[in-house]
């Protein structure tokens, strides 16, 4: 049954924890502000959001991991200066090490962007972050468990989204794949042509013409490459209001509002997980899966994971049935409970594939969970997408509603149907 068919002036109520949401983010932000991973802020906004599951959750608790908060975006300033030194070296006629550096950059990129691989994190130091989580328990023996999540942590600031938007984005993204494709297919055209891994001639007395084309390309590159360096501004973590305290105290919400009006499941046990590390590559929901594997994937317990990151532009709502750029493939069936969900909570939500980057989502699939995960933002991204300009000041009341309902839509069609 739904739960707006089974609670009196259920609308009016939930209006009452949407109100809770949107106070809590604003309190976080007021008082923690911005919470890159492992730091001090982040840590206290974690323990605000303990104290408050205590209210509401049978037990709560905060679990500490150990990452880096910066080694996940560092392939970006990385790899652009190994494309440079690859542009010198092509000049110079080191074919070999111009196309050792295009596959070495290459490589950056897929471990860390596309496939979420923490390869760059023995470089450096590590830091302590942590996942709360809290549970309400049901009244008979747990058959079936639903986790709500979103992540504590915020991004450092995306210098070019703020200052210009898709575009500016698209140029940096759009260089690099032709300087690599340029690289690795001219770097191999010249160790064939001469024969050698070295004295390649690009101007002098018996260059090519195919490699001179290829070298000015190059050359127009390198103001962009340069840029590119600057991308992530570590000095300058952002206040992730939306992205992603909306995901978090949503979550939250629904929790409280089963609390408050002494909801509870004969066999359906209520997870609200805060997860720390989502912007330093997932490494907090990886570590979470890790701690949990057991409980999360017991056979005879029904689990799913409901994922709500940056729910803030309703005309842009998605479910993500496909995560991490396409290349982890969430749960079809959980996707449809959320899109069932999203239809009762009065909305016409589409299930697809994220464009680029990935959901909290993608690292419980990865853990053998079922998962999925909602997301409501401008995927070119929006302006405000890991820039100063999110802030409590530019929430959606009626996207963190319709979020509070979604949820509170899948945790009771959850338990009268699994999935």
């Amino acid at each position: 049954m739904k739960p707006s068919e089974s609670i009196p002036n259920y609308d009016i109520k939930v209006r009452e924890y949407t109100n809770y949401a949107i106070k809590s983010i604003k309190n976080v932000c007021k008082n923690f502000g911005p919470r890159p991973v492992g730091s001090e802020a982040e840590k206290n906004a974690q323990e605000y959001m303990l104290n408050d599951l205590k209210n509401f959750c049978d037990e709560a608790n905060r679990e500490e991991y150990k990452c880096s908060d910066k080694a996940f975006m560092s392939w970006v300033p990385l790899g652009a200066v190994l494309l440079v030194l690859s542009i010198v070296s092509f000049t110079l006629g080191w074919a070999a090490v111009g196309l050792g550096l295009c596959l070495l950059t290459l490589f950056f990129i897929l471990a860390e962007f596309i496939f979420y691989k923490p390869v760059l994190d023995v470089f450096f130091p590590k830091k302590t972050s942590g996942n709360v989580y809290g549970v309400i328990k049901p009244t008979g023996e747990t058959k079936k468990r639903i986790v709500l999540s979103g992540h504590t942590d915020s991004a450092f600031e995306w210098t070019y989204t703020y200052k210009g938007g898709r575009p500016a984005v698209l140029t940096i993204i759009l260089t690099a794949i032709i300087d690599i494709v340029l690289g690795i297919g001219g770097g191999i055209y010249a160790l064939i042509y001469f024969g050698g891994a070295f004295g390649t001639v690009v101007w002098g007395e018996g260059g090519n013409v195919a490699l001179r084309v290829i070298a000015v390309i190059f050359y127009i590159s390198i103001p962009v490459l340069v840029a590119a360096t600057k991308f992530c501004n570590f000095k300058l973590p952002v206040m992730g209001a939306n992205d992603d305290l909306t995901g978090v105290f949503i979550s939250c919400a629904a929790a409280k509002f089963l609390h408050d009006n002494n909801i509870r499941f004969e066999n359906t046990e209520v997870m609200v997980v805060c997860a720390g590390g989502e912007e330093a590559g997932l490494r907090g929901t990886k570590a979470f899966a890790k701690a949990h594997k057991d409980e999360l994937t017991d056979s005879s317990v029904e689990t799913v994971y409901v994922g709500f990151d940056t729910i803030r532009e309703l005309d842009f709502t998605k479910i993500y049935d496909k995560d991490m750029t396409g290349m982890v493939k969430n749960d079809r069936k959980v996707a449809e409970l959320i899109q069932r969900a999203a239809k009762n909570a009065g909305r016409d939500v589409s299930i697809g594939t994220i464009e680029l980057g990935s959901t909290d989502a993608a690292a419980m699939s990865q853990a053998g969970v079922r998962a999925a995960s909602i997301v409501a933002m401008d995927p070119t991204p929006a302006r405000y997408y890991h820039t100063r300009l999110d802030t409590a000041d530019n929430l959606s009341p009626q996207a963190i509603d319709f979020g509070v309902k979604t949820a509170l839509e899948a945790i009771f069609m959850f338990d009268e149907q699994g999935v």
